[in-house]
């Protein structure tokens, strides 16, 4: 036969938390003498030390009331701690509430009478002063309920418990707001935290008061709590209520406890990690004693409540004890599990039969028995893992959200925080955050552009360009990137403004960080995104000639992205390698609309041999270059420069580097300065193009004014300071300009509409070849999209081949000049190019222009323009794919040599 201990195991072990619990029976045990008592205590003995559990003598108790408060009071049995459960013991919150206000009757106050025929305790419920009386009593009883270490622990545990469900609900309300990425981010932060304290200890508050649980008064049969009834007035009742009802009451509280602390809780609750259910061993074998009276009241009120509570009795009964009209599954011990089977079938109903009665053996049980008992602990870790999950985990869980949105500039879709930078496209998601960019002029832009992007979307029908610049650098006049990055905004802001008809225009902003140090993860995110957006149909920008922008322009190849390079001028500037070693070959995506490093270099020693040293038979010149190592425009000019004036016949004495902001100018000044040259050539940046040329007007560089001849990138600094400049005595200063304003003084082409403002002085602070080529670039972006557009959204290959439509044979007049490209290399073709000379006034005027301004304009014939953007052929390089192939396949090397730099051309 089957232990009989391993039946009551199976039925005190709780079935997994995902299924409903199972009603338990009343385990009657009859037999003669106390044996029915021994074998009842054997049977719950090995499962003492492991779960919730009382075990009540004959005649130890003389009322039922002081019956239930042993088992259920404040010092019951069944709420004492059960040692390696892991979990808090049972609470008996409504017993314990009712025994307290029964006992109110035996305690009335000072000088009151309640054995006398007139006495006046417990006053009558609807007594003000009996209600004020109780009030007060009520309250002095819970301060008082829990005191000293265990009314610490008791609300330690509550607060624990309600935390696991507010902090979670925080931390959504912290998810849900979007979480902080700025100072008004902060809201978010400090509602979720707000929600947690008050949710938790509110909850917690209910929960040690027993407000939480007291609603259920309301809803029981005996002696019902009215609706609206304060609890005061409701205890008052409960102390003028007859016995027979408090029986009931008590009784019917002490399951629904048990039922609290077993419950299948929405909230965390150690009801969860309960394993086992409590344990009751009753000697009921005297008829009339209390116990028989308490358990024939717990299977009444179970009947006619249907509240099963999760209490497995053991109850030893006499041999007489009478089934009345309940019926009842009998057998003998041998027979338990064959009883237990056929009582859960019969307990399927919603009240069964709770009755389940075996008869003692004649020989005692052995009570040599070890449960098996993992199983339940291990629940119980479980739900202080999930504990600890709802605490910890929130907390983790919005620390990486936080982590997340800091790594992504405040949660924006294509931005991620590089350093102390956020690279990317900025207002993909909407307007870009105004923390982004340190400079307030940028700033104001980008939320221009932003308005115009809005009005854009509004009207349901646009395409994106993506403008790719540095807009993270620190604002200094000085500082062609810096200025650079305005122009081009500013001119972009006024051209998107201006356009009114389908398909509107959104011009997204992609940050590459200072210097373009991240233009290949920019360039990626970018590429990412046009994935996701068949809006998004091609690239402006490109500002400078870094290795960051050659690094960007290589990924949005691979991506097949229309590219329009306005300011960046390396002659190498869009390669992209094919797979051979050590070749490449010019990427059919890359539009470029400024002259090339090779043009200027041309036209600029061109012009000195012509023009400022004709009379003399051998000049000499003298390379200042920047060396920063990721620059490809300062080393690639400064190279042209080499390699150009020996065509020319002058004579470079050598090349004097300076690196990193100027580092070394003073040496390298004095360096040139010792060669006594004619000539200049300044291939460096415009932040130390005044150092430059007041280390040489402080210098003894000849007897003669010294002729200096610097590249494009210094158009700022002498717009800036070009009073100054023309004060210089030992110092005649000429620049190259990619495209100004002061081309169309002449009046040899009729200007442009933008022309024309520019000439009236508006964006008088601006860098002209940035604020003129960037403003062509988006015209012509958006006018080849146009041109695509035929009542629904181009694709990016259509726009490809409108732009490569331009041509000789149809060119396209610009505010930069006549645009142009090869049908090969798209280069611009004959691109307007000009030599200005800084005046003694400090006013730059032009000294010689190449390149026409208009298509109406005659060719010019001058030898000092003729064949500026010849380059040198190098063998065998690869020749690009022709225009036709452009919009549907990628690009592949040809067989045919295709054109390439020099040798002393160091381009990327």
């Amino acid at each position: 036969m089957a232990d009989p201990h391993a039946v009551i195991e199976a039925l005190v072990r709780r079935p997994f938390i995902w299924r409903a619990d199972r009603p338990l029976p009343l385990v009657l045990v009859v037999g003669r003498d106390g044996g029915a008592f021994d074998t009842a205590r054997r049977l719950a003995e090995p499962f003492e030390d492991f779960l919730p559990q009382a075990t009540v003598r004959a005649g130890e108790y003389d009322t039922l009331r002081e019956l239930v408060e042993a088992l259920a009071g404040e010092h019951g049995q069944l709420g004492k701690p059960v040692g390696g459960s892991f979990l808090p013991p049972p609470r008996f919150p409504l017993v314990q509430f009712v025994l307290w206000a029964r006992r109110q009757r035996e305690e009335p106050p000072p000088g009151e009478q309640i054995d006398v025929p007139a006495r006046t305790w417990p006053p009558d419920p609807r007594s003000r002063t009996g209600q004020d009386e109780f009030k007060e009593r009520l309250k002095d009883w819970r301060r008082g309920r829990y005191g000293g270490d265990r009314g610490r622990r008791t609300a330690a545990d509550f607060i624990g418990r309600a935390a696991t469900t507010w902090v979670p609900v925080g931390t959504l309300a912290v998810w849900s707001l979007g979480g902080a990425s700025d100072l008004v981010g902060v809201v978010p932060w400090a509602l979720g935290v707000l929600v947690a304290v008050v949710g938790t200890l509110i909850q917690a508050m209910l929960s040690i008061r027993g407000s939480f649980f007291n609603g259920w008064f309301r809803k029981q049969p005996y002696l019902a709590r009215k609706p609206f009834e304060r609890l005061p007035k409701y205890a008052l009742r409960i102390a003028n209520a007859s016995e027979a009802e408090i029986e009931r009451l008590l009784v019917h509280a002490l399951c629904q406890d048990l039922r609290q602390a077993y419950g299948k809780w929405l909230i965390p609750w150690p009801s969860w990690g309960r394993g086992l259910y409590a344990m009751l061993v009753l000697d009921a074998r005297w008829p009339g004693d209390v116990n028989e009276r308490f358990l024939r009241t717990l299977e009444e009120t179970v009947e006619e409540t249907g509240l099963l509570p999760p209490l497995l009795v053991l109850a030893a009964v006499p041999e007489s004890f009478a089934p009345g009209r309940r019926p009842v599954t009998a057998g003998r011990l041998a027979d338990l599990p064959a009883l237990v089977s056929a009582w859960r079938t019969a307990a399927r109903r919603r009240v069964p039969p709770l009755r389940l009665m075996v008869s003692a053996p004649t020989m005692p049980l052995d009570d040599d028995y070890r449960p098996h008992l993992l199983a339940p602990r291990m629940r119980a870790i479980g739900y202080w893992c999930v504990m600890a999950l709802l605490l910890i985990g929130p907390v983790v869980l919005l620390g990486r959200i936080q982590q997340d949105r800091n790594a992504h500039c405040g949660g924006l879709s294509w931005v991620e925080r590089i350093g102390t930078e956020c690279v990317g496209v900025v207002n993909a998601d909407g307007p870009a955050p105004e923390d982004i960019f340190p400079s307030k002029d940028i700033k104001d832009l980008v939320a221009r552009i932003d308005g115009n992007n809005a009005l854009a979307r509004k009207a349901g029908t646009y395409v994106s360009v993506v403008l790719f610049g540095e807009y993270s650098v620190a604002e200094n006049e000085n500082d062609s990137a810096f200025v650079g990055a305005r122009a081009e905004l500013a001119a972009v802001e006024e051209y998107q403004r201006g356009v009114s008809s389908a398909p509107r225009l959104q011009v997204l902003v992609a940050n590459a960080g200072t210097n373009f140090a991240q233009g290949r993860r920019t360039a990626e995110l970018v590429s990412e995104m046009a994935a996701e957006d068949p809006r998004m149909l091609g690239v402006i920008g490109f500002q400078r000639s870094v290795s960051g922008v050659g690094d960007a322009i290589r990924t949005l190849h691979t991506a097949k992205i229309p590219m329009l390079v306005t300011t960046a001028t390396a002659d190498r500037l869009g390669y992209v390698p094919d797979g051979s070693a050590g070749s490449d070959y010019p990427s059919p995506y890359v539009f470029r609309l400024g002259p090339s490093n090779l043009r200027q270099a041309r036209l600029a020693v061109r012009f000195a041999r012509e023009q400022l040293f004709r009379a003399v038979p051998e000049p000499t010149a003298v390379v200042v270059k920047d060396q920063t190592d990721n620059d490809n425009y300062t080393n690639n000019l400064a190279d042209d420069y080499v390699s150009e004036a020996r065509a020319e016949r002058i004579k470079i004495t050598e090349s004097v580097p300076y690196k990193d902001r100027g580092t070394g100018m003073d040496m390298a000044v004095s360096r040139a300065c010792a060669h006594r040259p004619d000539l200049l050539l300044y291939a460096g940046r415009a932040a130390d193009f005044l150092d430059f040329l007041r280390y040489v007007e402080g210098k003894d560089c000849g007897k003669e004014q010294i002729k200096v001849l610097a590249g494009d990138d210094v158009i700022k600094a002498v717009a800036n300071s070009g009073a100054e400049i023309g004060n210089y005595r030992r110092v005649r200063v000429y620049y190259a300009a990619l495209a100004s304003r002061e081309l169309w003084r002449d009046g040899a082409a009729a200007p442009t509409g933008f022309l024309q403002g520019l000439l009236g002085g508006r964006h008088a602070k601006e860098s002209d070849d940035n604020l003129i080529l960037s403003y062509d670039a988006v015209k012509l972006f958006y006018e080849r999209v146009n041109a695509a557009y035929r009542g629904g959204l181009p694709s990016r290959g259509d726009v490809l081949y409108q732009i490569s439509l331009i041509s000789p044979r149809d060119r396209w007049n610009g505010s930069s000049g006549v645009i142009s490209f090869g049908a090969t290399v798209h280069q611009p073709e004959n691109k307007a190019i000009a030599i200005l000379k800084v005046t003694d006034s400090g006013k730059s005027e032009v000294a010689v222009r190449c390149g026409l301004l208009a298509t109406t304009e005659p060719p010019d014939t001058r030898g000092i323009c003729q064949n500026l953007d010849a380059e040198r052929p190098v063998p065998n390089a690869p020749a690009a794919p022709s225009a036709s192939a452009l919009s549907t396949a990628p690009p592949t090397a040809g067989p045919a040599a295709g054109p390439a730099a020099g040798p002393a051309d160091s381009g990327r």
